[in-house]
């Protein structure tokens, strides 16, 4: 695999058509395990060459070629930050080298986020916009479109699947079900997200967000999915946040989008006890394993009747999932082999467009590990209470045949 900074400028020259480049420097990021990455001086502006070096790598980065080229240049222009533009990709190897422009700008600090941080407020500003975003934006560009439906049943399927390794404490188990199982708790609009949000997705200048990295998962989904990572940082920074967020927006009920911000928040400790299971990697599921009896702890050291409203705010809880290394979701085959097909990307505009009435009915496709859902009925769900189950209703023979065994009685 190419490495040094000339070889990686020289494929930046080869997919970008043109190119003179008058320097090259190594870039490192928090990603550098999973990427190669040389920063190349060009006449008029700098662009970031990144070669992946893990199939996963691989599969996220595809994805978010995607996602770059569904913000066409009229979505960008509704953003108050800067997000990377894709310029070309090449063959490197085995894989392929893929040039973005750079976008200047400095990583937030975890510890630099307080309550009363003046970033707090474009912090706001930015989720407002993303949110704001017309969904036409990503139902043209081909990506995934949830209903609040969607969003409940998926995340039920991930709880039941995570239950199933026998490693899920029945605590926290109990505990994520009968979140699932209240309706108007997943009574939301579903609005444009960005999907996996982290401090070190933000770039950051003289107190203002300047930009923001890796859009693989742009979707249509929860706007809470959007808030989560803020727990990180404590509660004060979340309800902080989320009080200048709901100044620009028509939030709902606030309570409801914490809740599940704060449920989002701790299924990834189970996300990282599946990934531990998927790659066969033992300490992995120890230590998510270790995470789990922790949470538990917590939730069970709380008295009732105040243990939902306490656990969901306790900072020792913020602090235990702040641990908890963010892993990014698998995807179909089919689905990376449609990532890969470089055409979409640098294609024409057309090339995203679909018939608004396929792209209405993609918020009930059926996606990557919900085979199951081929064999349910129609009237199936797994979020009922089984022991309120409505009674079936006769049909005309069986009350015909009642009828008739009422006058053999007489």
């Amino acid at each position: 695999m190419a490495s040094t900074p000339l070889t990686l400028a020289a494929l930046a020259t080869s997919a970008v058509p043109g190119l003179i480049v008058h320097g090259a420097r190594v870039h490192t990021s928090g990603e550098e395990g999973a990427y190669t990455s040389v920063v190349v001086t060009a006449e008029a502006e700098e662009l970031i060459v990144r070669i992946p070096r893990t199939p996963s790598a691989e599969t996220e980065q595809s994805a978010e070629l995607l996602g770059l080229a569904a913000l066409t240049s009229g979505a960008r222009a509704r953003l108050p930050f800067s997000v990377p533009e894709a310029r070309g990709v090449t063959r490197s190897g085995d894989t392929r080298a893929v040039v973005t422009t750079f976008l200047a700008g400095s990583h937030v600090a975890e510890d630099s986020l307080d309550p009363g941080a003046y970033l707090l407020q474009p912090i706001a500003d930015m989720l407002s916009a993303i949110h704001e975003l017309p969904h036409s934006i990503v139902i043209q560009g081909g990506l995934t479109v949830r209903s609040a439906q969607d969003v409940r049943l998926d995340t039920a399927r991930f709880v039941e699947r995570a239950g199933a390794t026998r490693l899920l404490p029945q605590t926290v188990q109990n505990r994520w079900q009968q979140l699932l199982r209240q309706q108007e708790l997943w009574d939301f609009a579903p609005t444009a997200i960005h999907g996996s949000l982290t401090l070190d997705r933000l770039l950051v200048a003289e107190d203002e967000v300047t930009g923001v990295l890796g859009w693989g998962e742009f979707s249509i989904g929860d706007p809470a999915s959007d808030l989560a990572w803020l727990l990180a940082s404590g509660p004060e920074v979340f309800d902080s946040v989320v009080a200048r967020y709901g100044q620009q927006r028509d939030t709902g009920h606030r309570g409801h989008l914490r809740t599940r911000a704060v449920l989002y928040h701790e299924l990834e400790i189970a996300r990282w006890l599946m990934h531990g299971i998927d790659t066969r990697d033992q300490s992995v599921v120890d230590d998510a394993v270790a995470m789990l009896d922790r949470l538990v702890d917590r939730l069970t050291s709380i008295p009732e009747p105040h243990a939902r409203s306490a656990a969901l705010g306790e900072e020792e809880l913020s602090q235990l999932l702040d641990e908890v290394p963010r892993v990014e979701d698998t995807r179909s085959d089919t689905a990376e082999y449609e990532a890969l097909d470089e055409d979409r990307v640098f294609g024409a505009d057309t090339d995203f467009i679909e018939p608004l009435d396929a792209a209405d009915s993609g918020s009930g496709e059926a996606r990557s590990g919900d085979a199951e859902a081929e064999d349910t009925p129609a009237d199936f769900d797994p979020l009922a209470d089984p022991d309120e189950a409505p009674a079936r209703s006769r049909g005309p023979e069986e009350r015909s045949a009642d009828a008739d065994a009422d006058r053999e009685r007489e």
